[in-house]
């Protein structure tokens, strides 16, 4: 479910703790928490519940989606939060038309004739500006290759014009209601005023620049997880990343880090898709060796062409009393897709992180196969060690020369 994968749980395994998605992802949903905090002080006060309830809900919802993608890389968090988005633009339409009233009630139709006019006015633009940003959400999700000004996403930098739109509109409104509305029977409490000020000065200007800074930031390939990379190139028409079944060995490891002082590694090794962790599959866990052998083999699952492979050891510590499971991280290393391509792989990857002065490797074989199992006819088998360079020097000048 989307909430485990939220925490990275995982059978037998300790997830490498480092956060997968891009940061702004993790500050637009602190934002919208704060937004969805300053509704609750609005309903404490008893303030328009029948509209503030569902604006409450939807924040929620879309600071939910939002640290969930920030956690898993999930594209279709997009069309979550646009969903959210075209709620919240209904309750605001239907608090255009009938005013602070339940839809059971009978619409108030006297503020379009009375001082109230102009909230009035400025809850369709709300309610246009809630449209426009679940379109841009929507957009996103099905052209996340469209980039804007050699930068990020173009509904990035068109999302960020839009959430700054919030700025003047609460600014407004809040002096509204105090200039035109004080002393009338429609004077709004302090409450409702301040959070407009605080929506106007902090969380809307805070979502804004996130926005900014992310389409800044990022770049046709490297949206800020490996997910949405691999999303933006399904969807990108230049390139070509059809369905291929591949096999993978892992063979054996050698120079593993003893992670534990009291006692001896037990160590097994993760395959993964990157940025599809459903394709996610481990060996299994070998006694009191620093050297293991493993001889495991096995077809990946939806693996599509430009997608690269992560191999990630790690030193299995069992269960202590009531504690869960636990393991400890060794290294891991990454065989990125023109590595393999169209010849296969068999050689020994350094492993990354893997302890101070620690050269440890892990060697693997892949396999590129036919529709029908055989191995295809160009695949060989060739033994080498590379490290973390996808290219050895010789190459990487033979193709700088030749563009």
């Amino acid at each position: 479910s989307p909430l485990k994968m939220l925490f990275r749980s995982r059978t037998n395994m300790q997830w490498h703790l480092e956060h997968d998605g891009h940061r702004n992802l993790f500050i637009r949903g602190m934002a919208t928490l704060g937004n969805a905090i300053l509704t609750g002080c609005v309903l404490g006060h008893g303030i328009d519940i029948p509209h503030q309830s569902l604006f409450l809900i939807c924040q929620l919802a879309s600071a939910t989606t939002l640290f969930i993608q920030w956690r898993t890389g999930r594209p279709f968090m997009f069309v979550c939060r646009g969903c959210s988005s075209f709620l919240m633009a209904v309750s605001s339409g239907h608090l255009v038309v009938c005013g602070r009233r339940w839809p059971s009630d009978e619409c108030d139709d006297a503020a379009w004739t009375d001082t109230r006019l102009v909230f009035r006015i400025l809850h369709i633009v709300a309610a246009l500006r809630m449209v426009l940003n679940g379109t841009s959400l929507f957009l996103q999700y099905r052209y996340p290759h469209r980039m804007f000004a050699s930068h990020g996403n173009e509904q990035l930098f068109y999302r960020g014009c839009i959430q700054a739109t919030g700025m003047p509109i609460n600014i407004i409104r809040g002096i509204l209601k105090i200039s035109i509305l004080t002393g009338t029977e429609y004077e709004f409490l302090t409450p409702e005023v301040a959070v407009d000020f605080v929506r106007a000065f902090v969380t809307i200007p805070i979502s804004s620049a996130s926005l900014f800074n992310q389409w800044w930031n990022t770049k046709i390939g490297s949206t800020g997880h490996p997910t949405s990379d691999a999303h933006e190139r399904l969807y990108d028409p230049k390139i070509d990343c059809p369905n291929e079944r591949v096999q993978v060995s892992i063979v054996e490891a050698h120079g593993l880090r003893k992670a534990d002082l009291l006692s001896d590694s037990n160590p097994f090794c993760v395959c993964e898709v990157l940025g599809k962790p459903e394709s996610t599959w481990q060996t299994a866990r070998k006694q009191n060796a620093h050297d293991p052998v493993w001889n495991e083999m096995q077809e990946l699952v939806s693996y599509r062409k430009h997608d690269s492979l992560v191999f990630s050891i790690y030193d299995y510590d069992g269960r202590f009393c009531c504690i869960s499971e636990r393991s400890d991280f060794l290294g891991k290393a990454t065989l990125k897709s023109e590595q393999f391509h169209p010849a296969g792989f068999d050689g020994v990857l350094q492993l990354e992180h893997a302890g101070k002065n620690q050269q440890a490797t892990v060697k693997v074989r892949v396999k590129l196969l036919d529709f029908d199992g055989s191995t295809v006819p160009d695949t060989i088998q060739f033994g080498m060690e590379i490290d973390a360079d996808p290219l050895p020097k010789a190459e990487e000048d033979l193709a700088n020369s030749g563009s």
